[in-house]
């Protein structure tokens, strides 16, 4: 099963990477105020600070509408470059209005939430998980 979602379609994904991008954006403006206050260079603080929004602000939209991809092989669900054998997770849980599948004892470095842009692709995904894990 392969399915594809974007984070701007999505609304716990866009949620994260929002206030992910939020807070850089904070961080580089809390530093170039500090920059401000302690050397009194306003106008290439502001140029600096205006050039940095920008680049982040253009990521961010790269970002956002970039598809994103996710196949389930076998007993192993997969998203670049991350695999988590689904033998092994403990229990998943499914959040239909959010459009995500958090799956739990997955590990730090693998796969622990499954992204959605629909309804159908939810409940596919949610039969194939039921099937392997064998929660029938």
């Amino acid at each position: 099963m392969i399915w594809t979602y974007r984070v701007l379609n999505n609304p716990a994904a866009r949620k994260k990477w929002l206030s992910f991008v939020f807070m850089i954006i904070a961080a580089g403006f809390g530093y170039t105020a500090y920059k401000i206050l302690s050397s009194g260079e306003i106008g290439k603080s502001l140029i600096v600070a205006a050039i940095f929004a920008l680049f982040v602000s253009l990521y961010a939209i790269i970002t956002l509408g970039k598809p994103r991809h996710y196949y389930i092989e076998g007993d192993y669900v997969y998203y670049k470059p991350f695999k988590t054998n689904l033998k092994r997770v403990e229990d998943f849980e499914v959040d239909e209005d959010r459009m995500l599948i958090r799956l739990k004892g997955a590990g730090i470095f693998r796969v622990r939430t499954l992204y959605f842009e629909n309804q159908d692709d939810l409940r596919q995904a949610v039969r194939v998980l039921n099937k392997i894990t064998g929660k029938l």
